[in-house]
């Protein structure tokens, strides 16, 4: 890190691996945050330089610690390297706007109606959030 100009970091959504059901077996489902180890390790590394965190979000996550300290948060879905290093270097646009919310806090999540769309309180990033240009 000491010799780049930007610290680019991928992550992918934190789950928990579980089984108890058949529907467990094809849905990541637990906790949305990182642990207490995980976060203070992607915190040491992108507080180093500027930073760009690209996180895959196959399932809404607690981010408002890494998105304090980057200097860009992008959201992916599944995304190559390649169509990546395309849109980091202006050859593509990026567009797409979050298919949900991402919380602000797990006290948020906790006290959202897992039945009722959209009720967190104070989202780091509302429902249909998005860029193009």
């Amino acid at each position: 890190p000491e010799d780049a100009d930007v610290i680019l970091t991928r992550l992918k959504t934190h789950y928990d691996e579980r089984d108890e059901s058949i529907v467990e077996q094809f849905f990541h489902q637990g906790r949305l945050y990182y642990t207490e180890a995980e976060l203070k390790e992607i915190l040491e590394l992108i507080t180093q330089k500027p930073s760009i965190v690209v996180v895959n979000l196959e399932r809404p996550a607690l981010l408002s610690e890494i998105n304090s300290e980057a200097e860009a948060l992008l959201a992916e879905f599944g995304t190559s390297d390649e169509v990546l290093a395309a849109l980091l270097f202006g050859e593509k646009q990026p567009e797409g706007k979050l298919p949900f919310e991402l919380p602000s806090s797990w006290e948020a999540v906790q006290k959202q109606m897992e039945d009722v769309p959209y009720d967190s309180k104070d989202p780091l990033y509302p429902f249909g959030h998005g860029l193009r240009y």
